[in-house]
């Protein structure tokens, strides 16, 4: 009797526990980046158990927003990666949420900055390049030079990408106050689906910096940070190249099926509707046995 007491005690627990998982997942249906929590719910006749499955990496849906060319979504398997500039550590997100700071570093809503490396095909090769091997180093604008003698007249409509230079930075595209175009010289910034970053003015493209993606052989062994950063474990894996594709001007939409959670989560209430129940009987035939003996 008194097991039974213990037992629906703790499956009205373990019912709170889940409503509280779901809830979470529904009030985040609509936030982009956000990956659903998954669970399973076992052994209901002898207590309950709530046990977190890691996360859904489902693909969530594309939100389109023209005109904003810091926004960005990847299709398929990976993550953006971005740097804490308080401490260094190294953060991951699907989440490409993306303005520029007042610094000119492309950073999230949290000021973390998102890292790329930059491209040795359009940077002068003397006068300094190894600025750009320490991270959080600014460009220094008269070091682009346009692969063509005279962009304006040029007959080729992009450049190839070139080599990397050094390893993955902050990425920098100061607007210059002067002219108001990006690091003094480009009128726009464009975003390809490899992740380069291209500046254009005239008929010109120059690139910029390919941007640092990474994915891993475990996504369910990342820790969350804040809903939708994550960070390396042991059990993640070390980065490993990714594939994804780069969606400009757009954001992924979180990937929670708020219909299904809905579903979830009334079960989840007549469980715990049901331990409830469970518990009164168990306590009114104790008080019975209780007022039997004596």
């Amino acid at each position: 009797m008194f097991n039974s007491t213990t037992i629906s005690a703790n499956a009205a627990q373990s019912s709170l526990e889940l409503i509280d998982i779901l809830s979470t997942n529904i009030i985040n249906s609509e936030a982009p980046g956000f990956n659903s929590k998954r669970f399973s719910f076992h052994d209901y006749l002898t207590g309950g158990q709530v046990e977190i499955n890691g996360n859904s990496w489902r693909q969530g849906k594309k939100i389109v927003r023209v005109g904003e060319p810091t926004k960005m979504m990847l299709s398929g398997k990976g993550f953006f990666t971005t740097v804490n500039p308080q401490n260094n550590e190294i953060l991951y997100t699907r989440l490409g949420d993306f303005n520029f700071d007042r610094s000119g570093y492309l950073a999230t809503q949290e000021g973390f900055l998102l890292l790329g490396t930059p491209l040795i095909s359009n940077v002068q090769p003397k006068g300094g390049n190894s600025q750009y091997k320490t991270p959080g180093a600014k460009y220094d604008i008269s070091t682009f030079v346009d692969p063509f003698n005279n962009p304006l007249n040029r007959e080729h409509p992009q450049a190839d990408q070139g080599a990397a230079l050094g390893g993955p930075q902050p990425i920098n595209l100061a607007v210059d106050p002067t002219n108001g175009l990006y690091l003094g010289k480009y009128e726009k910034i464009r975003i390809d689906e490899s992740g380069v970053v291209w500046g254009r003015y005239g008929d010109s493209e120059v690139s910029l910096y390919k941007i640092t993606l990474n994915n891993f052989q475990n996504l369910n062994g990342l820790k969350n940070f804040r809903d939708t950063y994550w960070k390396q474990t042991s059990e993640s894996g070390a980065p490993l190249p990714c594939s994804a594709t780069v969606f400009n001007e757009a954001l992924e939409k979180s990937n929670v099926w708020a219909k299904v959670e809905v579903d979830y989560i009334i079960e989840a209430q007549r469980q715990y509707s049901a331990a409830i129940n469970a518990h009164k009987v168990a306590d009114r035939l104790m008080q019975q046995a209780i007022e039997l003996v004596g």
